[in-house]
């Protein structure tokens, strides 16, 4: 199934690389949902700009941390 963008174009690209299982993982999804990977990766981005999207501009003026921080945590998570 072809996504048809009705609203604002495709004007900005993102390269990613993965790993083998990286890609299988979104390729299956894609294929489960019976959309292509992108557009799977771009219902990701929204679902995340929806949940979070308050939350990051909290974050952002410094009300519940800073982003800063946020790295800080992944890095010690490594």
């Amino acid at each position: 199934m072809k996504t048809v963008n009705y609203g604002s174009p495709y004007t900005h690209r993102i390269t990613l690389r993965l790993t083998d299982e990286q890609f299988e993982f979104i390729a299956r999804i894609g294929k489960f949902l019976d959309v292509s990977p992108s557009d799977y990766l771009r219902m990701c981005v929204n679902t995340a700009m929806i949940t979070q999207g308050s939350k990051l501009d909290d974050m952002m003026k410094g009300e519940v941390g800073t982003l800063e921080n946020v790295k800080t945590d992944i890095d010690s998570k490594l």
